[in-house]
């Protein structure tokens, strides 16, 4: 482990289990039909940066999330190995290794992770609660497809 790793400030237990929550709950839209909605959880001004594809604002977030509604295919994120680090009181950055399956058909058949990587994330807390600021998907390992 680097020293600066070691002399980083994890952010307190309270703290980890709300941001875990944000986390989680952006993933469980996605997966369930309700990307539309996850502006909510950004501040105004929050970037979300998925490969390609940037987005600058809620309301950017806003159309991304109601194309992404309308897609066939289901997905499921699996999110895990959560890191948050203090950035003073009330910001906050944060690591999520993320694990994604795919299934275009019903959803019975066997599946394989379709691609693993980590989501990079920023941190602000508002009055309504920890909101992300920035969130940025580096992708890892991708499955090929014969």
């Amino acid at each position: 482990m680097s020293t600066d790793a070691m002399d980083e400030q994890l952010v307190g237990e309270a703290d980890h289990l709300e941001l875990a929550r944000l986390v989680v709950e952006i993933a469980w839209r996605i997966d369930h039909g309700k990307a539309g909605t996850v502006h909510e959880l950004f501040a105004d001004e929050g970037q979300m940066n998925l490969g390609q594809t940037s987005l600058k604002g809620r309301e950017e977030i806003t159309e991304w999330g109601r194309k992404r509604d309308e897609v066939t295919y289901r997905t499921r994120h699996v999110c895990t190995n959560m890191r948050f680090v203090a950035d003073g009181n009330d910001a906050a950055e944060g690591t999520t290794l993320l694990v994604q399956y795919l299934d275009d058909g019903d959803g019975l058949g066997a599946t394989l992770p379709r691609a693993v990587g980590e989501d990079r994330d920023r941190f602000v807390r508002t009055e309504q609660g920890w909101r992300f600021v920035s969130r940025s998907f580096e992708q890892l390992f991708v499955r090929q497809d014969p």
